[in-house]
Formats: structure tokens, C-alpha cells, sequence
């Protein structure tokens, strides 16, 4: 958006709100407030423009390299919050994922609970947390204990969808992940349980599965109860496909091999299809080293096996080269305007390189403070909010015995609510540990945690729209507006 529009957005705004303060506090005197306008809306700009670049910002940082005081940027907020032009420039820019962030997750309210289902997996992906690669080259892949672990029991899925019930009374909307962990169709059963229970209160599932295992009509169908399912596939080589899936083991690699992933899908595809489900179907691709050249070759995969969308992820357990960035960057138009055109097409910010998520990953999140937002529960009903203690690897036992980043498990006397409620205080956790979704989940929390011990109202937050006509007092009294 160019600066001269959203200056005129800006200062229009500031004369409706000024209007709206007076009727509402009938104390203004007549005195011209041009020149006053005028500066306010130029600082109101740059503060727009701060936020793009470094939205988890302080209230108080942004007032210290901006020259503002608190009381311009109490009004900046009021006005960044009530103008569609400034939320759009911090929304088309490289950090624009943030604000989409905290737009669901902190002003419209949306809880997440994820099943970890899975007990085992038959790929041994290069990039998965699960996998330590040997140094003979092979790969072991850790589980949850063993194999016979005992995963939750159908009560105990029960209580926890209960929960959720009391949950969406809280005007707060739900979604349910089942992911991993490890690959959730080795437990169907278990699936099967929460999709009914989610069927039967029409709430929204979304199912992540590498597709190795959607090889029968059982399981297909079952998965076709899901909302969503969206199929991990960052390869469209067959060879390529099979070193990073399964290293030098040559018997994963002809029973699981490519051929039989997309076939499994077109069978997806052609089932959903026959039987007139709405069940949404398509691929989440991490962008890779080895891959980034293919992006075209990805979609014209989708589209050919008949996918609704497909989804290019950042690896963020690794960073990128300067030269891969530049060619996915190079990529990136052309492959979005195929978007529509059969399929859909999503690039997450963070595959950029001048996003934040890249350049802020020093630090430090308290993990119990996430439980507000989302839960991760894994198969014996461990609960933990955030993925790193929900992984296999991740639980590795304190000296007390205990994961340390569980909250406690679901049994017939801890509901999840029960242990949200009694959560003791986790260990921090370095944001390297933490995927982009999470990130910026911390720095919002930190965010607005350190405005309201600055004295910013919570209703001037800028990224809370829904909240832009509460008019607290500090907008009511506020000195820039006489």
C-alpha cells in the first residue's frame, strides 16, 4: 500500500475518532487540532510501517526508536486498530502471518487440541525431530516407551472432548488436530474414537499423515471423516523421495516408495469423490535444500492427482542459504498465480528470508503460558502445550521422572481442563525448539504481557480489531485530541 493512502486512511480515522470521543465524553473544546492531526497521523504511519518489520515489538521499544510518547502510542494503537489500511500493510507484508496469528488466536479466540495418535511410523523422514541418523547411515526413529504403550482409553477421549464442549461456551471457537508424533494411522482405532466424538459435535479435524498408510479402503475412509486431510510430501522424485523418507534401508524404500504414496492419494481422491464427501484434500510440502528447485513440479503434481491445495512450509529446524531463499523468492509469484486454477495454493511467511521468525530466535518462552491457546496430547494422554514436549524425543525424563514438559495426563480423575487448572510452571524453552506457529504465539504473549505493565490498555491493542470502538479512558482523556 503506498504511504500517501494510508496517511489519508490514518487522518481520516483521526477525525471520525475524535468526533466519536466528543459525543461520547461531551468535553472538547473547539480548538484546531490540524496541525496536531498532521503529526500524529505521520507518527501513526511510521509505527504502521515499524510493526510490519518487527511486529512482536513492545509498546514501549516501538515509543523508544520512534521518538513517541505513551500517549501517541496509545493513539497510534486506537488508530492502527480501526483502520483496514494499516492492518492491511502489516498483513501483505513479509511478518503478515503474525498478525494472522494473534487475529485468531488472541482477538477471535480459537483453542487447539492436538491428538498425537500415532505409535510407530514406516517412514524415517530426514527432517523429522523422531529421527537420529547414525553415523552408518541409518536411522533410528524414537517411540513413545514401546510398543505396547497404553494409549488413551475411549473414556478418557471422552472427557477430554467434554472439555471442549465447556470450551466453545467460552465464545471460544475449536480445532482439533490428529498429527504426530509419530504416523496417526498406525492407531486407528484410537482415530477413529475422536472422529466420531468430533462428528457427533460438529467440530472441525484436521488430519496430518505422511499417506504411507492409506493403502486399504478402511483407511481411507476413516480418514475421510477428517475436514482436512493433508498429506506430508516434500519429494516429487521417486529416488529423491526415497533417501529422505528412508536413508540406505532398501526394503522401506520398495515397500513404501513413492508410486505407492500417490497412488494412495488418487484412491483418496477418487473415494471422497464417489462417496460425496466435502472432505478437503492435499499435500503440506517443507521447502528443503534438496527440493526448493521443484515447487512448479509440486503443484502440477497436486493438481494432476485431482488435490485441493497444497501448502509450502519453511523447515525451521534448519535455516536457509542465502541462494535458496533467492530461488524461492524467484519461485514464488509464478507458482502463486496457479492458485484458483484447480487448486489452491499457500505459501507460509516464514519461507521468507527477511521474516522475523528467522531473525528473532534468541530467547527464551515460558511453555505453560501457551496452555491458553493450544494443548498437545499425546497417545497415553500426557498433555504438554507445546510440540517439542509432546514428540518422542522431546520427553526425555527429568531427574524427577517426569517429562519436563508434560502438565500431567488425562485419567478417570484429571480431566484436560483439571490439569490446564492446576498447570505447575514448566521450564523455559528456547525458541529454536519452537516452530513459527508457536514463535510468534510467545512473543504476542510476551507482547502484550510487557504493554499492560507500560500502562496500554488492553483495548488499544493494535492487532485487536474487534475491540477498535471500546474507547477507554486513556483515548476519552487523551491530550492529543484537545
Amino acid at each position: 500500500m503506498e504511504k500517501q493512502q494510508l496517511a489519508d486512511a490514518l487522518s481520516r480515522e483521526f477525525i471520525t475518532l475524535r468526533a466519536q470521543c466528543k459525543l461520547q465524553s461531551g468535553n472538547f473544546s473547539s480548538e484546531n487540532v490540524i496541525g496536531r492531526q498532521e503529526l500524529i497521523t505521520e507518527k501513526t504511519a511510521a509505527l504502521t510501517a515499524y510493526f510490519a518489520h518487527a511486529p512482536y515489538s513492545s509498546a514501549k521499544a516501538a515509543a523508544a526508536d520512534l521518538d513517541m510518547s505513551r500517549e501517541e502510542i496509545i493513539f497510534g494503537y486506537k488508530l492502527i486498530q480501526r483502520t483496514s489500511a494499516a492492518a492491511d500493510t502489516i498483513r501483505l507484508s513479509v511478518n503478515g502471518d503474525y498478525l494472522n496469528i494473534v487475529r485468531h488466536y488472541f482477538s477471535g479466540r480459537t483453542y487447539v487440541v492436538v491428538f498425537f495418535t500415532g505409535l510407530a511410523c514406516p517412514g524415517r523422514c530426514s527432517f523429522c525431530p523422531n529421527v537420529t541418523i547414525l553415523p552408518d547411515g541409518r536411522r533410528h526413529l524414537s517411540l513413545y516407551g514401546s510398543r505396547q504403550i497404553n494409549s488413551m482409553s475411549p473414556v478418557n477421549i471422552e472427557s477430554v472432548f467434554r472439555d471442549i464442549d465447556k470450551i466453545t461456551r467460552q465464545n471460544t471457537s475449536i480445532l482439533v488436530k490428529i498429527s504426530g508424533g509419530l504416523e496417526p494411522l498406525t492407531d486407528p482405532d484410537t482415530m477413529a474414537v475422536i472422529l466420531n466424538q468430533a462428528d457427533t459435535m460438529g467440530i472441525h479435524v484436521k488430519l496430518f499423515t505422511n499417506g504411507i498408510l492409506l493403502n486399504t479402503p478402511r483407511l481411507r475412509r476413516l480418514a475421510l471423516k477428517a475436514g482436512d486431510v493433508r498429506v506430508s510430501l516434500s519429494m516429487v522424485d521417486e529416488e529423491a523421495y526415497g533417501e529422505m523418507m528412508f536413508g540406505n534401508d532398501t526394503t522401506r524404500r520398495r515397500q513404501y516408495g513413492l508410486p505407492v504414496v500417490l497412488e494412495n492419494l488418487r484412491c483418496l481422491v477418487k473415494e471422497r469423490d464417489r462417496l460425496g464427501i466435502s472432505t478437503r484434500i492435499g499435500i503440506n510440502t517443507v521447502v528443503l535444500e534438496e527440493n526448493h528447485r521443484e515447487l512448479e513440479r509440486f503443484v502440477y503434481m497436486a493438481k494432476d492427482l485431482g488435490l485441493d491445495y497444497i501448502d509450502f512450509k519453511p523447515n525451521y529446524f534448519s535455516t536457509y542459504t542465502a541462494q535458496t531463499l533467492k530461488a524461492i523468492s524467484d519461485q514464488r509469484d509464478s507458482v502463486k498465480a496457479q492458485s484458483g486454477k484447480g487448486i489452491d495454493i499457500y505459501f507460509a511467511d516464514s519461507l521468507s528470508g527477511d521474516n522475523m521468525f528467522w531473525h528473532h530466535r534468541d530467547g527464551e518462552c515460558e511453555p505453560h503460558k501457551q496452555s491458553m491457546f493450544k494443548m498437545f496430547i499425546t497417545p497415553s494422554g500426557d498433555c504438554s502445550p507445546v510440540h517439542h514436549g509432546a514428540f518422542p524425543r522431546g520427553r526425555a525424563a527429568s531427574d524427577t521422572g517426569v517429562a519436563p514438559y508434560s502438565i500431567g495426563r488425562i485419567c478417570e480423575k484429571a480431566s484436560l481442563l483439571d490439569l490446564i487448572s492446576n498447570m505447575p510452571r514448566l521450564p523455559g524453552l528456547r525458541y529454536e525448539k519452537l516452530n513459527p506457529f508457536e514463535h510468534m504465539l510467545a512473543l504476542e504473549i510476551k507482547r502484550e504481557e510487557q504493554d499492560r505493565a507500560w500502562g496500554i490498555p488492553d483495548s488499544c491493542n493494535p492487532y485487536h480489531f474487534s475491540k477498535g470502538d471500546i474507547l477507554p479512558r486513556q483515548i476519552l482523556e487523551n491530550p492529543l485530541l484537545y
